[in-house]
């Protein structure tokens, strides 16, 4: 009898050294090299890059260093940048921020993603074309390495949206956009997402759960404090942890000895 549990055991011991033996070929491994465009014709909005010592681009600076600083139990690593409703900024403040974070003398990896797939605006604001991005990746098993973009920025890597699928919140909250997330905060120092705005659909909640945080886009006298805090009550109902918020389109006076200080 005991010949027989032996001979089991040694046959089970073979069987399984075979299947790791197999998961080992089938692994896929990513290299994480990202294409080169350097053709690219930069929107001039995006003041961290035209203008990396001007006042705007110092306060971008700033909230860089504030986010950083965060203190939380978890480091924060990927970040939903969202807004109430359309034509608050926050596309523009994600690029912003992520080409000031892409700046940092520690040379951090940084990632920024277009996750709006309704109205994909980054690949238009950087002046490139892309065909492929974060849809193919998780609807069609698209390679990584395919799908990223480098647009001469150092330590900045870009994934597009690629095409507009007809079920975005789908593609968003799936288990495939759930293990991609994991994936890229394995290589990446920061990830940086452009969502949909919290009011007309449901992305950007989705999102929010799966990532780090939420940073909100407020314009300044424009935006009513009833719309944001609709937008807040929606985002907790996400679980989504909300870690602050940006106030664009504030206009203020410079004096001309400071601004060339700075």
């Amino acid at each position: 009898m005991g010949k027989i549990t032996d001979a089991l055991k040694k046959a089970a011991q073979e069987r399984l050294a075979r299947i790791e033996k197999m998961d080992k070929k089938s692994e896929i491994r990513y290299e994480f090299i990202a294409r080169k465009k350097v053709d690219s014709n930069i929107d001039p909005r995006i003041v961290s890059f035209h203008d990396p010592k001007s006042p705007v681009a110092e306060q971008y600076r700033t909230l860089r260093t504030n986010i950083q600083a965060i203190d939380s139990k978890s480091p924060i690593k990927a970040i939903t940048i969202t807004s109430s409703i359309h034509g608050e900024g926050k596309t523009i403040t994600a690029i912003n921020l992520a080409i000031s974070m892409a700046h940092d003398l520690n040379k951090k990896d940084i990632l920024l993603i277009d996750a709006d797939l309704r109205r994909a605006r980054i690949s238009k604001y950087l002046g490139f074309q892309a065909e492929q991005g974060l849809t193919e990746l998780v609807s069609d098993g698209l390679n990584v390495d395919e799908a990223l973009i480098n647009i001469g920025i150092d330590n900045l890597t870009i994934l597009p949206a690629g095409r507009i699928p007809h079920n975005p919140a789908e593609l968003i909250g799936s288990v495939k956009m759930h293990n991609l997330i994991k994936l890229l905060k394995s290589k990446y120092h920061y990830i940086i997402f452009d969502s949909p705005p919290v009011i007309p659909v449901t992305d950007a909640g989705l999102l929010g759960a799966q990532t780090d945080g939420v940073i909100m886009v407020i314009r300044a006298e424009r935006t009513q404090k009833g719309v944001v805090e609709h937008s807040q009550g929606l985002l907790r109902q996400a679980q989504a942890k909300l870690l602050g918020y940006i106030l664009t389109n504030i206009q203020y006076h410079i004096p001309a000895y400071i601004y060339r200080y700075l």
